[in-house]
């Protein structure tokens, strides 16, 4: 297929995923920023989203675009008229999901849409609706479905080991979002969707993901006073009822100075505990594992010593997710087959992550379902 990436942000890991597969050829990348136009390592030399600088070998982070038959623009009508680009990875600013995806799907482009797919209901219809009207496909990019720590924990609740599962809770401590984005529009909630939306909605599809659950009610609390730069909530606490009336709670913090995300699943017959790093060394831990993911399990009334272990190397990291989930999503393009995350999908961990935004700021409990 050939493909293109707008937004040279995060769409730099879709870049690496379509420089590595030999079933794509990028053709063009787009970005409204000179420095990322100029040349392949541009973003990095920025100082942006250094965490994905490993993805690339440094020749091709020293190369031009053009070096390597790649055509980059200011604008993303450029990439909507090229008739040889079947695949985008849209990876702009939240608020213009919809304008550019609405874009892109008339323009005839099958779509991969990183998250969150829009910031309303109503723009994700409209979305939805596009796709429909164009015959093309939309593919939504959270790749922390296909994380092989989380697909062993699907797998391991699939299999019944655990049990009927009870309760189920995830913990996300990392550093604030980057403060050099285009305009600044990720510390305005109007443009980013707050921390429950813009990146807390990855853990709603998650938990959806993982334990086959659907939401019955959110309640949620958090704080917004200590980043005074970021218009909306620093730390939100949620928690709420599945709809088959098991409990569910989800914390994310900006305020970390580390990464550190941790799942537990508890059923009827055993545990199991995920906890998965973002770079080999963590002071959380003052460096002692050398692994990125690491699954532990056992069943009910168990030791330290009774528990099954299996660890991660870097292939657990986000950023190689992320560039392993593109490449998953081009495979089921070429062979026609359902996405791991649809957008159908994205639009519900959006509902969800709505209604837990409406609870922070009413203080109610929310009913979903």
């Amino acid at each position: 297929m050939k493909t293109a990436v707008v937004g040279l942000g995060i769409g730099m890991a879709h870049v690496a995923a379509y420089l590595q597969s030999a079933q794509t050829e990028l053709i063009a990348v787009a970005d409204a920023w000179e420095p990322r136009r100029s040349s392949i390592g541009g973003t990095f030399a920025q100082g942006s989203m250094t965490v994905l600088r490993p993805l690339f070998t440094e020749q091709q982070i020293s190369s031009r675009w053009e070096d390597l038959g790649i055509r980059p623009c200011h604008d993303i009508r450029d990439v909507a008229g090229d008739n040889e680009i079947e695949l985008v990875s849209l990876c702009t600013p939240d608020y213009l999901h919809e304008k550019h995806a609405i874009l892109l799907l008339e323009a005839g482009k099958h779509l991969i849409l990183e998250k969150p797919v829009a910031l309303s209901m109503d723009s994700a219809e409209r979305i939805r609706a596009a796709a429909s009207a164009a015959g093309k496909r939309v593919a939504v990019a959270y790749e922390f479905r296909l994380n092989p720590g989380a697909e062993a924990l699907r797998n391991l609740i699939i299999s019944g080991n655990l049990g009927e599962i009870k309760a189920f809770s995830l913990h996300h401590f990392r550093k604030p979002f980057r403060r050099d984005k285009w305009n600044k529009w990720i510390q305005s909630e109007s443009k980013s969707g707050g921390l429950i939306v813009e990146e807390t909605s990855h853990w709603f599809d998650l938990a959806r993901f993982l334990t086959g659950g659907e939401f019955e009610s959110v309640h949620t609390v958090g704080t917004g006073a200590i980043h005074q730069d970021f218009d909306y909530e620093d730390v939100a606490f949620c928690q709420g009822r599945f709809t088959n009336g098991s409990a569910w709670q989800i914390s994310h913090a900006l305020t970390g100075f580390d990464f550190n995300l941790t799942i537990q699943v508890h059923g009827t017959k055993g545990t199991a505990w995920l906890g998965l790093k973002e770079e080999r060394y963590s002071s959380l831990d003052n460096g002692v594992s050398d692994y990125w993911g690491v699954l532990s399990y056992a069943p009910l009334n168990s030791g330290p010593k009774d528990a099954v272990v299996r660890v991660w190397d870097s292939e657990a990291g986000e950023p190689e997710s992320i560039r392993d989930n593109v490449a998953a999503l081009v495979n089921c393009f070429i062979i026609d087959r359902e996405f791991p995350t649809t957008l159908n999908d994205g639009i519900e961990a959006l509902r969800v992550a709505l209604a837990a935004r409406q609870s922070y700021q009413s203080g109610k409990v929310i009913k979903l379902a």
